[in-house]
């Protein structure tokens, strides 16, 4: 079941909004996504740091412009261009399942092989299966919080929905889950107020990352 939002911030005057409009950044642990929705970004945690990638205005998280997409479609797009599995995983054991089957001595390696591929194909389908690298797909997510501009006046420079809109950013529920090496800049969590506290989404991943990354700039 979703979680109740908790404004975080509020940005009583933001430059890139038409005069008279508000920012407002809300958080959570597993909430409802916000409509209408305009943008998804994707945050990818270790414990104590953030995966970021670079972009010609600094450092962002993973991010994708809907055009009238659904939300949880652009999310999917995101997870299968950014996350893969490490390089081998295994599922906590079940109980219920027995061991492989032991190869016999002496066996040729064709006999070998063959029993081998057959206990793979065997625990493909069970809680004790393996995953390996590469792996992407449309991944289970939770939106931890979503900037909300609220513009009651819009201008003729405004393009987004009126008076709300909405930018969700998402995290998987896998935290195994990683960017695939070399693909971006993973930034600690006493490090990212220098770097990303001006951006629209730091409220809510100040949140996630917990005290250690408090900046001390909560308006509200």
């Amino acid at each position: 079941m979703p979680g109740s939002p908790r404004l975080v911030h509020t940005n009583p005057a933001p430059a890139w909004l038409p005069p008279g409009s508000t920012a407002e950044a809300w958080a959570g642990a597993d909430l409802a996504v916000p409509a209408p929705t305009v943008i998804v970004r994707l945050a990818v945690f270790r414990p104590t740091a953030l995966f970021c990638v670079r972009t010609p205005r600094g450092f962002d998280l993973p991010t994708l412009f809907l055009d009238g997409l659904p939300a949880l479609a652009g999310v999917a797009q995101l997870t299968r261009r950014h996350l893969r599995a490490p390089a081998t995983t295994h599922a906590p054991a079940d109980p219920a399942v027995a061991p492989g089957p032991a190869i016999p001595a002496g066996a040729s390696p064709r006999a070998a092989a063959s029993t081998r591929s057959n206990a793979t194909t065997s625990a493909s389908g069970n809680n004790g299966a393996s995953r390996t690298a590469g792996f992407n797909g449309d991944l289970p997510t939770r939106c931890i919080g979503f900037v909300r501009n609220v513009v009651p006046k819009p201008d003729e420079t405004y393009r987004l929905p009126a008076p709300l809109a909405h930018v969700p950013v998402f995290t998987p529920r896998d935290a195994a889950l990683r960017p695939a090496e070399g693909t971006g800049t993973w930034i600690e969590a006493s490090e990212a107020p220098a770097s990303l506290s001006e951006r629209h989404w730091w409220p809510i991943v100040r949140e996630a990352l917990g005290p250690r990354a408090d900046d001390g700039r909560r308006s509200l």
